[in-house]
């Protein structure tokens, strides 16, 4: 892609959208960069949507189509088919995008001409659009793609036309995740990840992915795509994945077994430059990287900064016990980035955090525990109070019992002359 200012098609898909879709076209409202039109599908909305949608004036461009469809799938392909800009996105009634998303992106694919695909981090938000978490997505990797590990968001991608060629299409009878799908089939392109928050997300009961029971039809139709690929549609972009992945690990292999001999650092950097291929985010890279110390090659420029990619991602996963990993590491190979110990200080400050509550956690179980145990001490022993004090009163109930039954017998008689008689 070598045009400096390219025109950027942001597809609107809805049906019945209202309120959510006025945050939606605000947010496409207060884009920074303005080459874009805005495509918009309406599926035959009828509270409103359409009306409110119709009635927009001052957008760069607008294009509106309104139809019955059968789902997203032929929504998307309805719009697509309209679109006129060389890099297509989207956003969905119940998303945002953020206001220099289109910057940000249009950025990165001169950066990267040749990208199929890119996309970037999203903030989560409640039905209300109030922040709750951002959430970095992993490096688009085919075997995480098709393991789950990876899934890249679709409201924060953005995809060259040309790249994609005839792929960039949704299969219309996936009745859901056809993401999924189209994700796998444009795995053999480069698709990219970038670390800046694009977009939001709201989450909540709305979504699919909340509903517990909408995974039965979200897992069999992943499972179907999977199979599509592997069985006949190209099994060969899988393996090629696995022996690269292969290939990685036994040099990642090699690496620890030169720290564990103590081979020399020579032989450790010269297996560590070809084991980068390999899961950058796996526990076994990491010890790896603990064990061995190997020093950033210079083959792999871009290795820095991706691994510091990791840990941001870690750390924004509450995880920063294995963010400090990648953070500790490049300060001691000396990677140079000005938010390294900003980010090195953040992952200290929220490991101690954790731990801290961890602990009182802990206290505070162990007193509830103390406090049960008493209370199960008191109950057993009022208990047994009670067994022993139903045990007299029963004693004392049979012997009155006793005693009524037999009362005359102690009954002494006196005489009239004052003898006693019996």
């Amino acid at each position: 892609m070598t045009v400096e200012s390219p025109l950027v098609s942001i597809i609107l898909c809805v049906r019945n959208g209202l309120p959510h879709v006025r945050d939606a076209v605000e947010s496409v409202r207060a884009l920074t960069y303005r080459q874009f039109e805005l495509v918009v599908q309406d599926g035959a909305s009828t509270d409103g949507t359409l009306e409110y949608l119709s009635a927009i004036r001052d957008l760069p461009a607008v294009s509106i189509a309104s139809a019955p469809d059968s789902g997203i799938g032929q929504g998307f392909n309805r719009a697509l088919q309209r679109c006129t800009g060389a890099i297509v996105g989207s956003v969905d009634a119940d998303n945002m995008l953020r206001p220099d998303a289109l910057s940000v992106i249009v950025a990165r694919f001169r950066e990267r001409p040749d990208a199929a695909v890119i996309y970037g981090a999203c903030e989560m938000v409640d039905v209300d659009g109030r922040p709750l978490h951002a959430w970095t997505p992993p490096e688009f990797d085919l075997l995480g793609l098709l393991d789950g590990a990876v899934v890249p968001p679709f409201a924060t991608s953005f995809f060259s036309r040309a790249a994609c060629g005839d792929e960039l299409y949704f299969d219309e009878s996936f009745r859901t995740v056809a993401d999924f799908e189209l994700w796998l089939r444009l795995s053999h392109l480069p698709i990219l990840r970038v670390p800046e928050v694009i977009g939001a997300v709201r989450v909540g009961d709305q979504s699919s992915t909340w509903r517990a029971a909408s995974y039965e039809d979200q897992v069999a139709y992943k499972l179907r795509a999977v199979d599509a690929l592997l069985d006949g549609r190209a099994p060969q972009r899988a393996l090629a994945a696995l022996r690269a992945r292969a290939r990685a690990g036994i040099y990642l292999w090699a690496v620890d077994s030169m720290a564990v001999i103590g081979a020399g650092q020579e032989p450790i950097d010269r297996y560590f430059a070809q084991a980068t291929a390999t899961d950058l985010r796996s526990e076994r890279f990491r010890d790896v990287l603990v064990r061995a110390r190997p020093r950033l090659p210079a083959s792999d420029p871009s290795l820095g900064q991706r691994l510091l990619d990791c840990g941001i991602e870690y750390l924004d996963r509450c995880r920063a016990e294995t963010a400090l990993v990648y953070f500790e590491y490049l300060h001691a190979v000396g990677f140079e980035h000005p938010d390294l110990s900003t980010w090195i200080e953040r992952a200290r400050t929220d490991r101690w955090n954790t731990q801290t509550q961890s602990d009182v956690a802990r206290y505070l179980q162990d007193e509830v525990n103390k406090r049960d145990a008493i209370i199960a001490d008191k109950s057993a022993w009022w208990s047994n109070e009670v067994v022993v004090r139903d045990r007299i009163i029963d004693d004392l109930r049979r012997e009155r019992e006793w005693m009524l039954s037999g009362w005359r017998r102690f009954v002494v008689r006196r005489s009239p002359r004052g003898g006693a008689s019996g």
